[in-house]
């Protein structure tokens, strides 16, 4: 009993504004603007078909018939020059290959990729290693360098930039390599 009686009072203490009817907002708002009026459209009489027997079919036409084309003089001369033209040797260029540098051909080799280095735009290899993003605590538990901030194996060698590394006693250096 206590219970539906706390209840009722909870509930008729939620009603909006305290019980009051509401009253309509003020007819000019900043920001909405002024009250909109609404007005209904009369509604249109629908067209009546004309009295005659129905819907016009439309007019069958037929697919204009393609002309024949002869050959005028200046087409059959034109065709004849270029039949008769040499065919024009591929160049020398285009069939040999780039010619790769000793360095680069031993970069390839091992699995490497011939790209630019650093800032100063010199080439060297990239190699992509085996263990990246693996676990360690210093260089020796990496195939390249072992990362301070990520304790990772780093992704490829050489570094370019300045990296903090840790070293094979497991003190952290800051390497920089342009």
């Amino acid at each position: 009993m206590r219970f539906g009686l706390i209840l009722a009072l909870v509930l008729a203490g939620c009603t909006l504004g305290g019980g009051k009817v509401a009253t309509p907002a003020s007819p000019s708002n900043p920001i909405t603007g002024d009250a909109i009026e609404v007005t209904s459209l009369e509604a249109q009489t629908a067209v009546k078909p004309e009295v005659g027997g129905g819907p016009a079919e439309p007019a069958k036409l037929e697919p204009p018939k393609p002309e024949a084309v002869l050959p005028d003089a200046a087409n059959v001369e034109t065709a004849k020059a270029e039949e008769t033209l040499p065919a024009v040797p591929p160049s020398e260029d285009a069939a040999a290959a780039p010619v790769l540098s000793p360095q680069e051909q031993a970069c390839v080799k091992s699995g490497g990729r011939w790209s630019v280095a650093g800032k100063s735009g010199g080439m060297t290899c990239v190699r992509m290693l085996r263990d990246a993003g693996k676990s360690c605590r210093k260089q020796s538990d990496c195939e390249g360098s072992c990362l301070a901030r990520s304790n990772t194996c780093a992704p490829i060698t050489p570094l370019f930039g300045c990296n903090e590394i840790l070293q094979n006693d497991g003190a952290m250096v800051t390497l920089c390599i342009d």
